[in-house]
């Protein structure tokens, strides 16, 4: 216990020097959006000399931080590399849990990353941090690297991260369905994205993809890949929980009733409906909640579907609080959505799996995986991707 506080000690003391030499540091040498050789597949927002910079934007799960501390750890895991610092623009975790999951991290990590690392915090135009609050000009740094990633996100509203979410999310329902190879041009069209940015993620899968005359495919199930598309899912699905508080809930068999009422082509079923759809035999004894695709493009999205559903629900953000409906949004060209005749349409099983496993139905998502893999056929030539 005396040596690992004698670590935190020296630790707050090496940062607090670091920041006083980069105060005396005018921003030569900065470079955005720079892909780390040695840290395959994570590029980082900002580069400041020795010290890189990677920007969360309104952080409010637990796992989603440990993910962004974990990456962060990657990319400062280079001799070049003095000081890696994660930002957290406006997040809603309470102080004490951003500590708890700071010294978590301390615990866990290399001691030769310990004096690299650092987390600054910006709420309401305030600024935290971990181990020292930033000083002034320290903030003058950090305001430059969230301006280029505001305007950056200005310009589009789904960035880069969003980008890789798409692109995996897409490649592995072809990997499940055994569908075959795809092009960069089906990638593009399915997701939205310009034909560079598709490249340039398709270069960050490279240890996982197989390449097959013009098209590639992922040649197994990204496993380390997959564990930070879910802690991301909440962000770049934008989720929206809802629950009950008036004693007297809707089943998720009586929200899909009225689901199927209003006729709503866009707004899919998912979630353990959704995976019992595809995987009959699955091993799930009644649904705890129904999730809902909205399938909404670039445009705005109307909530107000979700009073029809029933007016008693309220949305909650309350880690804690059992969610009745959960609805995330589709924001590709092609939804993927599988008609269902009479009803809604169904959700394509990769938006399936990430519900069960945000569900935490572990078990269920892994069986969900190997029976749909199992019973793929070969892919017809004709039926592939272009």
């Amino acid at each position: 216990m005396l040596a690992q506080t004698e670590v935190k000690v020296a630790t707050t003391i090496i940062l607090a020097t670091f920041i006083s030499k980069l105060q005396a540091r005018a921003m030569t040498a900065r470079q955005f959006n720079l892909r780390l050789d040695h840290a395959a597949g994570l590029t980082a927002d900002a580069v400041v000399g020795d010290t890189v910079f990677q920007v969360l934007v309104g952080v409010r799960e637990g796992r989603r931080l440990r993910a962004a501390l974990l990456e962060i750890a990657r990319m400062a895991d280079a001799s070049w590399v003095k000081h890696a610092v994660l930002v957290l623009d406006g997040p809603t975790l309470s102080p004490s849990r951003l500590r708890e999951e700071w010294d978590g991290a301390l615990s866990v990590l290399s001691t030769h990353l310990l004096d690299r690392l650092m987390i600054m915090m910006r709420t309401d135009k305030h600024w935290t941090g971990f181990p020292t609050p930033p000083s002034a000009s320290l903030r003058e740094v950090l305001e430059q690297v969230l301006d280029h990633e505001r305007s950056a996100g200005a310009a589009s509203v789904r960035g880069s991260a969003n980008a890789w979410h798409e692109i995996l999310r897409l490649l592995v329902h072809q990997w499940l369905l055994a569908k075959g190879p795809v092009t960069v041009g089906w990638l593009k069209n399915s997701s939205g994205y310009s034909h560079p940015t598709v490249a340039k993620i398709l270069d960050r899968f490279e240890h996982d993809l197989v390449q097959s005359g013009r098209g590639v495919e992922l040649e197994r199930f990204p496993r380390e890949e997959w564990t930070r598309l879910l802690a991301l899912s909440d962000a770049a699905r934008r989720t929206r929980r809802y629950t009950d508080r008036s004693g007297q809930p809707r089943s998720p068999a009586s929200l899909l009733g009225r689901l199927r009422e209003l006729q709503r082509a866009d707004v899919a079923v998912g979630g353990v409906a959704g995976a019992l759809h595809y995987c009959p035999r699955l091993d799930i004894v009644g649904s705890p909640r129904l999730d809902l695709l909205v399938h909404c493009g670039s445009g705005d999205v109307d909530y107000e579907f979700v009073q029809r559903l029933d007016p008693g629900l309220q949305p909650t953000t309350h880690p804690r609080e059992n969610a009745t409906l959960v609805v995330h949004l589709l924001r590709r060209p092609v939804s993927l959505f599988e008609p269902s005749g009479d009803g809604p349409p169904w959700a394509d099983p990769v938006e399936c799996l990430i519900d069960l496993q945000d569900a935490r139905l572990e078990p269920q998502a892994q069986q969900f995986v190997t029976d749909l893999r199992s019973r793929a056929t070969a892919p017809d030539r004709g039926d592939r991707a272009t």
